[in-house]
C-alpha cells in the first residue's frame, strides 16, 4: 500500500499543473480576444477623426461660398459691382460721390467754399476760353490753350466763390429752410425777388475790386523787380538774422517760459524790423 503523504503530494502537484495550464489557456484567450478589440477601437476612432474633418471642411466652404454670395448680391443691388479690370486705387464716380458727402456733412462750410471757388474758377476759365478762341486761319501759328484763358478774372471769381458767395449761400439757405415758407414756390420767390439782386450787385463789385488789385499787385510785381531785389536783399540780410536771432531766441528758451516765447520774440523783433528798415533802399518819390 503506497505512502499516505507521497500519495497527497502527487495529487497536490496534479493540480496545480492543471490550474496553471488552466490559467495559461485563458490568459491566452484574454489576448487573443484583447487584440481585435483593440483593432476595431483604432478604426472606429479613425472613421470618426476623417468625418470631423470633411464635415469642418465642408462648413468652410458652405461659408465661404455664403459670404462670396451675399457679397455678391449686395454689389448686384446696389449697383456698385467694380470690374475686375479696374486698380484698386481707382474709385468709381459713385464711391467718389459718397466720399464727398461723408467729407460735406463733417465739414459743410469748408467743403462748400472749396467746392464753390473751385467751380467758379472753372467756369470762368472755360467761359474765357470760348470768348476767345476763334476759328484758325491758314498759316497761323497755334496758340496754347492757356494763352486763351483771363487769369485775372479765374482768380478773381475763385477768391469770390469761395470766400463770398459760398458763406452766404450756406448760411441763407440753412435760415431760409428753417424759417423760410414752407411750399417751394414761396420759398424760391424770396430767393430770387430778396435776395438774387443784392447779391449779384455785391458778385460785380467784389469782381472789379479784386480784378484792379490782382492787376495792381501784378503790375507793382513787374515795375518792382520784386524777385531781383529779393534775391539781392536776401544774402546779407540772413548774415545779419545770424549774428542777432540765435542769441534771442537762446537766451528766451533759457529764461523765458514756454507761453511767454511768442511774447518775447515778438519784442525782439522790434529791434530786427527797425534794422531792416534802415538798411532797405529808400524808394524815391
Amino acid at each position: 500500500m503506497p505512502d499516505e503523504p507521497s500519495t497527497k503530494n502527487t495529487e497536490r502537484q496534479d493540480l496545480t499543473r492543471s490550474m496553471a495550464r488552466s490559467h495559461r489557456i485563458a490568459s491566452q484567450r484574454n489576448t487573443v480576444s484583447e487584440e481585435p478589440s483593440k483593432a476595431i477601437y483604432l478604426s472606429r476612432l479613425g472613421r470618426l477623426a476623417v468625418g470631423l474633418i470633411s464635415s469642418l471642411n465642408m462648413s468652410n466652404d458652405k461659408a465661404n461660398n455664403t459670404t462670396a454670395t451675399a457679397a455678391g448680391n449686395e454689389h448686384e443691388q446696389s449697383g456698385l459691382a467694380r470690374p475686375t479690370n479696374i486698380p484698386n486705387s481707382i474709385l468709381p464716380p459713385s464711391e467718389w460721390l459718397s466720399a464727398y458727402n461723408k467729407i460735406l456733412d463733417r465739414h459743410p462750410l469748408r467743403t462748400k467754399m472749396i467746392t464753390s471757388a473751385v467751380v467758379s474758377a472753372f467756369g470762368s476759365a472755360l467761359g474765357s476760353y470760348l470768348s476767345q478762341t476763334s476759328p484758325r486761319k491758314p498759316g497761323k501759328r497755334t496758340e496754347s490753350v492757356f494763352s486763351n484763358i483771363n487769369w485775372t478774372d479765374v482768380l478773381s471769381y475763385a477768391i469770390h466763390g469761395g470766400l463770398i458767395n459760398a458763406p452766404i449761400s450756406h448760411y441763407w439757405f440753412e435760415w431760409l429752410s428753417a424759417n423760410g415758407p414752407s411750399s417751394n414756390t414761396a420759398s424760391v420767390l424770396v430767393d430770387q425777388l430778396v435776395v438774387q439782386p443784392p447779391l449779384l450787385v455785391l458778385m460785380f463789385v467784389c469782381l472789379d475790386i479784386f480784378r484792379a488789385n490782382i492787376r495792381a499787385t501784378i503790375n507793382q510785381f513787374r515795375e518792382a523787380r520784386v524777385i531781383s531785389n529779393a534775391l539781392e536783399n536776401a544774402g546779407p540780410a540772413v548774415v545779419a538774422s545770424w549774428r542777432f536771432w540765435p542769441f534771442a531766441v537762446y537766451l528766451t528758451f533759457k529764461y523765458l517760459k514756454k507761453k511767454h516765447y511768442t511774447v518775447a520774440l515778438n519784442l525782439c523783433s522790434v529791434a530786427w524790423t527797425v534794422y531792416l528798415s534802415r538798411r532797405s533802399p529808400q524808394v524815391s518819390k
